[in-house]
């Protein structure tokens, strides 16, 4: 709550408005505030039937919460209602059904006496003291109307927005807004059902920082004591302090019991630390460090890294390691003047087994076969686009051989100036890169492409014509055979030109009584680009794309910059929708395209396919529906139709509700082309769903299952109880490691791990690892404090 000081001494004026409505407005108060403003759930406006609400089985109605809140109480004249009334002196005693307004302070007592010189009162019996946001309610109260400081004796308290409630001997409500409470209890649980409660001999709660401080504290759980503290300093909403969170429990077969005690470090509102230690029983002690700094330059920064001196699990199984083992990470963004963008993603371990063997709990890191270490910097002109970057990655994968090549650096200039329509554009993109390789062929490379096109669009259709000259320079360092090697200053170039055009006609349509917008979108796209020789060029960084329907209209079918490619073929698609006119949401789409080439392609990496000989491309095919608000299906195809067969099937049908419910069912078919024997067809399920089983209970289920091997390859199952003041996850992991980088490969062995995840509301809680595996594995799902 924010304080607001009075501008100056203004006296307020009591005005006296004695009428008949008095007793009946008190006694509906005191029956409003029996329960604290309780309601139960079926009996909330729609707007407040929330998920905390369901949980809680009801909520705290704040009658004052549409109140104004800019003008200070002390500046406004104090209105009262009472029976009776009667001057004496400077004083004004009231009595039978006190009622006294000032601004949005409201306060009721059976009697109550104001001192106007003093501007401070005295309320008994039966007394209320009301603000938004804040109720408490005692046998007598002393206010003082300028300052709002208000002490009640034998009291309750609520915080409406926090959902915090208590009781003491006194209850101090400071004019800075601070509640201090002596001989308390405080909880987040309802009135309906006290499950824990903090009972204290002192207690201090700052909404307006968010904190609570307890001294003397004793937990108890159904009016049991739990545990003693004689000090402690808890968040009573949503913001993090400093302090110890709740520990991090869990248990996996590769290094047995895992508790983690992370403790906060609040150092100011742009910066904080976490430092957590951390036991696996069957490797040792480590530690984990997160630091995070938001400033106007430097942007975004998330870094740290963890520590095991001696992993007595790793040492006995890898006899030549001294068993000390770590991890560093650090992840920057940032972006100053709409014009200089930083983009920082560094990881490194000491071994390749580190993540699957060790893991973090509060570190951003995420698993992969390649781990970045990466640093650019853009800067993002009107008419250019200009990149400098230097990337490397470090290879955790046992089946590859050698890592990617280091670009140190690499530079890149674009063109990116708006495309006129109707006039002739100028095109450039430019990249030098410089390759390093601890054993492989290394050099720098030159690329660049120059050229112009000329867009027309009209309401029903475009055209747009494309022509360029792409050119390739190379200076080689040949470190493998200094003798017989490449040319070392290879070059060559081609031009290309494309033509790209299509037509758009709408028609309306109405189905089930609404109307609808239908869309039929056919394109055309012709390219046709010089064929060079390119025998003997490296090959730092290019691959071939995935084949999709939005690749058939791409100007080439490689990633990188070491190929350039021939070509002379056209591509047909057509493209429909159906869009809600009412919502303007698109609630079909379908396309579907094929290539057809008037040549053989010359150009390749790796191996020659006899897919480059063939006439046309395989049928590429998407599919979308959302048939109502909360689902989703979607679907790709590819369709070799030389060889008469399914080349890939994806689809996904993803169904999720308001009252978290989340289902989404996945299937994925890919044909394996290569020839290297560790590779196969990928034939999968991905099933996963968060579902609440009842009011309070809710489970969580994923499994990816190999459907050739009839095997899982990763499943996760966890329940949770939910309830008003506390709330449990247990999550259980099994996933089979692979010997490859591919999800195909050989399964080496299997790792099981169950995670605990506890949290009083109120009193903060943790929410990491557990939160994560959830969030990560169940598509869709977005953990709530609720």
């Amino acid at each position: 709550m924010k304080h607001h000081r009075p501008a100056g001494l203004i006296r307020p004026v009591l005005t006296l408005l004695l009428a008949a409505s008095g007793a009946a407005q008190s006694q509906a108060q005191a029956q409003d505030t029996k329960q604290m403003d309780w309601v139960p759930y079926l009996n909330l406006p729609p707007e407040l039937q929330t998920e905390r609400a369901r949980h809680c089985k009801g909520a705290y109605t704040d009658p004052l919460r549409n109140l104004d809140r800019n003008d200070s109480p002390s500046d406004e004249m104090i209105n009262a209602d009472a029976d009776q009334s009667q001057m004496q002196g400077d004083t004004v005693k009231l009595s039978g059904d006190v009622n006294l307004s000032q601004g949005y302070r409201k306060l009721r007592g059976d009697q109550a006496s104001y001192d106007t010189i003093g501007g401070t009162g005295e309320l008994e019996g039966n007394v209320v003291f009301r603000e938004p946001g804040i109720l408490m309610t005692g046998d007598s109260a002393w206010v003082n109307s300028q300052t709002g400081e208000a002490i009640m004796q034998g009291g309750s308290f609520l915080s409406h927005n926090e959902h915090i409630r208590g009781n003491a001997d006194t209850i101090r409500r400071r004019e800075d807004e601070i509640i201090e409470l002596s001989n308390a209890s405080y909880t987040y649980c309802p009135p309906v059902n006290e499950v824990w409660a903090l009972k204290t001999e002192g207690l201090e709660l700052d909404t307006e920082n968010g904190v609570g401080t307890a001294r003397k504290a004793k937990f108890t759980i159904k009016d049991r004591p739990f545990f003693y503290l004689p000090y402690m300093q808890f968040p009573i909403d949503d913001r993090r302090m400093t302090g110890f969170l709740w520990p991090d429990l869990g248990r996996d077969s590769s290094g047995g019991l895992d508790i983690a005690a992370p403790y906060y470090w609040n150092i100011a509102p742009n910066y904080d630390l976490t430092l957590t230690p951390r036991v696996v029983t069957e490797r040792g002690f480590m530690g984990e460090v997160q630091a995070r700094y938001l400033g106007p330059i430097a942007g975004e920064w998330d870094f740290g890294g963890s520590y095991i001196p001696k992993d007595d699990k790793y040492k006995k199984d890898v006899p030549d390691s001294d068993g000390e083992r770590w991890l560093v990470y650090a992840d920057q963004d940032s972006l100053v003047k709409e014009r200089w963008r930083t983009d920082v993603d560094f990881t490194e371990v000491s071994d390749v087994d580190y993540l699957n063997d060790i893991g973090t709990t509060e570190l951003n890191v995420r698993q992969s076969t390649h781990l970045a270490q990466r640093g650019q910097l853009d800067y993002l002109g009107d008419n250019w686009l200009g990149e400098i970057r230097f990337e490397q990655f470090q290879t955790i994968a046992k089946d590859i051989r050698n890592n990617p090549y280091k670009k140190l650096p690499q530079m890149s200039l674009r063109r990116t100036a708006a495309q006129e329509d109707g006039k002739l554009n100028v095109l450039y993109a430019g990249e030098y890169t410089e390759f390093d390789h601890e054993s492989l062929l290394t050099g720098q490379r030159l690329y660049n492409e120059v050229g112009v096109n000329y867009p027309v669009s009209w309401i029903f259709g475009f055209l747009k014509g494309t022509a360029k000259y792409r050119h390739l320079n190379y200076n080689l360092e040949d470190t493998v055979n200094t003798t017989d090697g490449p040319d070392k200053k290879p070059d060559l170039g081609a031009p290309m030109a494309s033509l790209d055009g299509g037509l758009f006609f709408e028609r309306d349509m109405t189905w089930r009584g609404n109307g609808y917008l239908q869309t039929l979108e056919p394109r055309l796209y012709y390219l046709w680009s010089d064929f060079e020789d390119q025998t003997g060029l490296p090959n730092f960084d290019t691959s071939r794309l995935t084949f999709s329907y939005n690749q058939i209209f791409r100007e080439t079918r490689f990633s990188g910059r070491d190929r350039i490619d021939d070509a002379n073929q056209v591509s047909a698609g057509v493209t429909t929708r159906i869009i809600n006119q009412e919502s303007g949401d698109e609630v079909l789409f379908a396309s579907v395209g094929q290539i057809y080439y008037f040549e053989d392609r010359l150009v390749t990496v790796g191996a020659p396919r006899e897919e480059d000989k063939e006439s046309n491309s395989a049928i590429a095919a998407e599919f979308g529906f959302q048939p109502w608000q909360d689902a989703v299906f979607s679907s790709s195809w590819l369709y070799d139709i030389n060889n008469d067969r399914m080349d890939e099937t994806h689809f996904l049908l993803s169904w999720e509700t308001q009252k978290q419910r989340i289902f989404n069912v996945g299937y994925n078919w890919r044909r394996y082309k290569g020839v290297d024997p560790r590779f196969r067809d990928i034939n999968q399920v991905d099933l996963s769903t968060a579902f609440p089983i009842a009011t309070h209970w809710a489970l969580f289920f994923q499994t990816l299952y190999d459907l050739d091997e009839n095997e899982s390859v990763n499943d996760l199952v966890g329940l949770e109880y939910n309830d008003c003041c506390w709330r449990v996850r247990v999550v259980h992991q099994r996933n089979l490691n692979q010997e490859f980088g591919s999800a195909v490969g050989s399964i080496v062995k299997q790792k099981k791990a169950t995670y605990v995840e506890f949290q009083l509301k109120g009193l903060g809680g943790v929410g990491t690892r557990v939160t994560s595996i959830i969030e990560e594995f169940i598509r869709g799902y977005e953990s709530s404090d609720e």
